[in-house]
């Protein structure tokens, strides 16, 4: 009369890793993509696993996918119910530039930076890509050398005068 039941036969030596993966990465994972991992309990050990499975679909809570992964586990190492942190490489895609977050505006119209060209703003319609450490990577229409500015909001319009900040004094 248990719900438990009386026991659970594993087999230790091909073991599965199902991970949820964010939309905005999902696109960056194929079958061929080498994808690596560690254990809390062999912190120091690196594993190694392909993509095997994919949902093919969004969860509609999370927006993200479920992939699953075969690991050969000959040795035994890992357990089932290990708990796996995950890097997932992701491919950069050419002619991107990465801003300080303050530098993008996301308004509901559009998402752009703001540049300066002749002392006057000029909005620049980007896409942006992966973020981290309050940075992010911009795609538009932008080149070496250009001026953004660093807070950048919708109060500074386009085709505005913007000032310079000059420094004075000494260190």
């Amino acid at each position: 009369g248990s719900e438990q039941p009386m026991f659970v036969l594993q087999d230790q030596q091909k073991l599965r890793l199902a991970i949820m993966v964010p939309e905005a990465v999902a696109a960056y994972i194929k079958p061929t993509t080498n994808i690596s991992f560690t254990v809390k309990g062999l912190a120091n050990e690196k594993f190694t696993a392909f993509a095997k499975r994919f949902a093919g679909s969004l969860d509609t809570r999370l927006r993200a996918e479920r992939i699953e992964m075969d690991i050969i586990n000959k040795d035994r190492k890992l357990l089932p119910g290990m708990v796996a942190e995950v890097y997932i490489p992701t491919a950069a895609i050419d002619s991107g530039f990465i801003v300080p977050k303050t530098a993008m505006v996301n308004s509901s119209e559009k998402i752009f930076v703001i540049r300066i060209t002749n002392g006057k703003a000029q909005w620049i319609d980007v896409k942006n890509g992966r973020e981290a450490d309050g940075k992010v990577e911009v795609y538009g229409a932008l080149s070496v050398g250009d001026t953004l500015v660093l807070r950048a909001s919708e109060e500074k319009r386009n085709g505005s005068a913007v000032e310079k900040l000059q420094l004075t004094g000494s260190r």
